[in-house]
């Protein structure tokens, strides 16, 4: 009866002093870096990911569109996308939902043109070669920016081209100007060296990044979601009580400098939340595309049902003010 009470106590002891193991689950994002998806970098830098019991691998893409398709094809979990992708996919995808936004901006996407090409303003694109990446973000830019000062995509000869690639073109003088964003500004800067001209709309176009992820992933790992996103709360706190120190991380991901991004986060809204305004946006752009004939559908999706913002609210309920 001793020995037996003995083992039994050492038993216990042990189990005591024995950390808890506890599965890790393994998530892949597919992002897009850009500043509107820091959260996810700074999460991933700070350790706040694992801190959940997770294991998250980042995988980067040029665009929310070539994001999404990672996330379509099965070889990512989450994807980082903004307003425009996301609409164009609501067109030809249904299994997939939008289920927190993570950063916001009314001045990402800028007009960048060659200084030798006698371009001093927006109005002086009519008749030119203006490069941008096709059906995303930077595409809806050029079309409200270009009819702020009376033009329309007709007035110009446009060049659709991957983002990655309109640096270079724009280097080499086939086009005369591009509507693009960070990092691919800064490249333009670096390839011309310094022979261009930036025009920007503050204003003009609230750009939104989101994440989106298959419907099934949203229904069968509500842990790991939930997980995911209160590390980025946490992400998101750093961005407010530590605006350096989150400067140095994402200068660090974005090849730039800490006072350049911390410039840049006095304007930018680094936060979770699902607005009610999200969903004006999304019809917005459908309507625009529509109007383009970039789609041949004739009806906008119910956008409301392509939004799930129960994680959301168990990590950050305050910020859901969608109305379903």
């Amino acid at each position: 009866m001793k020995r037996i009470l003995l083992v039994l106590g050492l038993f216990l002891g042990l189990s005591v002093l024995s950390p808890v193991v506890y599965a890790v689950e393994r998530l892949v994002v597919a992002d897009a870096p850009t500043l509107l998806t820091g959260l996810v970098g700074i999460a991933a830098e700070k350790g706040y990911f694992a801190e959940q019991g997770l294991e998250v691998e980042i995988k980067d893409y040029k665009t929310g569109d070539d994001a999404t398709r990672a996330m379509f094809e099965g070889t990512a979990d989450i994807a980082t996308v903004a307003e425009t992708a996301f609409v164009f996919d609501s067109f030809r995808e249904k299994d997939f939902s939008l289920f927190a936004t993570i950063g916001s901006w009314d001045n990402e996407v800028k007009i960048v043109a060659r200084a030798d090409r006698n371009i001093n303003s927006i109005a002086d694109l009519r008749g030119k070669r203006v490069g941008t990446h096709p059906k995303i973000s930077v595409h809806y830019f050029l079309s409200q920016a270009l009819l702020k000062y009376g033009l329309t995509m007709r007035d110009i000869t446009p060049v659709f081209k991957k983002a990655g690639e309109l640096p270079a073109t724009l280097e080499a003088g086939e086009i005369d100007a591009f509507s693009l964003r960070e990092p691919f500004i800064g490249e333009a800067f670096q390839r011309l060296k310094g022979n261009v001209k930036v025009f920007a709309e503050p204003g003009l176009y609230w750009k939104t990044f989101s994440l989106v992820a298959r419907n099934k992933t949203l229904a069968e790992r509500p842990d790991a979601l939930q997980g995911f996103l209160r590390a980025l709360r946490k992400a998101e706190i750093l961005v407010r009580e530590q605006p350096r120190e989150a400067a140095s991380i994402l200068a660090a991901r974005l090849n730039s400098t800490p006072d350049k991004i911390a410039a840049d986060l006095d304007q930018v809204k680094l936060r979770l939340g699902l607005e009610q305004r999200l969903v004006y946006v999304l019809e917005n752009i459908a309507a625009w595309a529509l109007d383009e004939n970039l789609l041949t559908a004739k009806a906008v999706p119910n956008y409301l049902l392509l939004i799930d913002a129960d994680a959301l609210r168990k990590v950050k309920p305050n910020s859901v003010t969608i109305i379903k």
